[in-house]
């Protein structure tokens, strides 16, 4: 156990971290001293491959640098690791105490947790005796981490959830500067880098590559990766019919997902539906958006429009980008709605309207996305809008495009245009 601990915490011996795990940094780590001034045990948690492990050696390298810990008083732990995975936490401690640092406060790192035996409550005894400095731990699926320690835990944690990059972490990842004021130069490249974004996504690995062929193969074996180890290995899925109702929600991102039709047409049974539903939007793959309603039970009665947490698995993964950017722009909105920790609705109506916002307690405005506005689809895009507008008693309204950039007074309206480059930066 101490060897296989050992290679997975090579400061012990060398005092320092190999860039190549630190990788490039991330907006989180940019925080690093204010998210360290909590005490409390930090979950995180997103999509696989989203960076996750990745951040947890950011926070290790600064640690190191800037707080100048003793590396001896830093122990990471892999639990994909084959030996470390079969022990439970308490055993994997008291052999840290026993070889490495038997008197000092460790700061813990516990990566991919749920595959730990009996860590919860083991972590809380740690916790609440003040036996260590810190706490991260990682998992790629909402529910493992949540039912285990929903009755253990809760109250002494902070979560912190990781997304593919930002548009604006994409574009500094390629050395193009974010800020205004934008020179019709730098407009044309960041347009050019937004196709980009748009097919491949922000999975960091994915952004790294240069090939086309790469970015795809990558994509692919991670939506594999998703499927058996996050939902079949973890639930005892049927693969093919998972796999089928992925398949079908990933070709159609942002529709109205109704699972009766879906059951009807593909014989799968409603609460297998249902069930499979959930797993994807407990391992971060699709995010459900109901129809804004004050009625709760409506809004759970309603179909619900199913949304990708990466814009590259549509892009990439052999669904037809090109002919559907418009589907594209409105899944790339949804994810920065989500990111900034916004609730999202749809609205619907006579007409219908793809987002409506609320920000703490409050409706706060209403978006509609589309690719191109020609007359005809900028009179049905604005007629949603004010319908939604109307209904809900809001101000302001946005219109998102790919270059219409104005604001318009509608009666006592308030309509801005802008564009999808620019909406991602602001």
């Amino acid at each position: 156990m101490i060897e296989s601990l050992a290679e997975w915490n090579e400061w012990w011996s060398s005092g320092k971290i190999d860039p190549e795990l630190v990788g490039r940094k991330r907006k989180h780590t940019e925080n690093a001293e204010g998210i360290l001034s909590f005490k409390e045990i930090k979950t995180i948690t997103g999509i696989r491959r989203s960076g996750k492990s990745t951040l947890l050696y950011q926070f290790i390298d600064y640690l190191l640098k800037s707080k100048k810990v003793d590396p001896s008083h830093i122990l990471f732990v892999n639990f994909e690791d084959p030996i470390l995975s079969k022990a439970t936490l308490e055993e994997i401690f008291d052999s840290y105490q026993i070889h490495i640092n038997s008197d000092k406060k460790p700061y813990l790192f516990l990566d991919e947790v749920h595959r730990c035996k009996e860590w919860a409550l083991f972590l809380r005894k740690l916790y609440d005796l003040r036996k260590i400095k810190q706490a991260f731990i990682t998992d790629s699926s909402s529910k493992f981490i949540k039912s285990e320690y929903a009755s253990v835990i809760t109250g002494r944690e902070v979560n912190i959830t990781v997304f593919p990059l930002s548009f604006a972490e994409f574009l500094a990842w390629n050395g193009i500067k974010t800020n205004p004021p934008y020179a019709r130069d730098r407009i044309n490249r960041i347009k050019n880098m937004l196709n980009i974004y748009l097919q491949w996504g922000g999975l960091p690995e994915v952004v790294l590559r240069t090939s086309d062929t790469q970015k795809k193969i990558l994509l692919n074996d991670y939506l594999s990766d998703i499927v058996h180890k996050d939902i079949i290995e973890r639930y005892n899925a049927n693969y093919q019919k998972i796999k089928g109702l992925i398949d079908f929600l990933v070709a159609n991102p942002g529709t109205l997902f109704s699972p009766r039709k879906y059951s009807r047409t593909y014989g799968l049974s409603l609460d297998a539906i249902n069930t499979y539903s959930a797993y994807l939007e407990e391992v971060f793959l699709f995010f459900p958006v109901p129809k804004f309603d004050y009625s709760v039970r409506k809004q759970q009665l309603s179909p619900k429009k199913m949304y990708l947490c990466d814009t590259g698995f549509y892009g990439g993964t052999g669904f037809r980008f090109t002919e559907n950017k418009g589907r594209t722009y409105e899944n790339a909105v949804f994810i920065e709605l989500k990111r900034k920790g916004y609730e999202v609705y749809y609205w619907r109506g006579e007409g219908e309207c793809d987002f409506v916002v609320k920000d703490g307690t409050k409706l706060s405005t209403a978006i509609q996305v589309c690719y191109d506005i020609v007359p005809s689809a900028k009179e049905r895009e604005v007629k949603g809008l004010l319908e939604a507008m109307d209904a809900l008693k809001l101000k302001h309204g946005m219109i998102i495009s790919e270059n219409v950039e104005k604001s318009e007074k509608i009666g006592k309206k308030s309509v801005r245009y802008i564009p999808l480059w620019k909406y991602l930066l602001s």
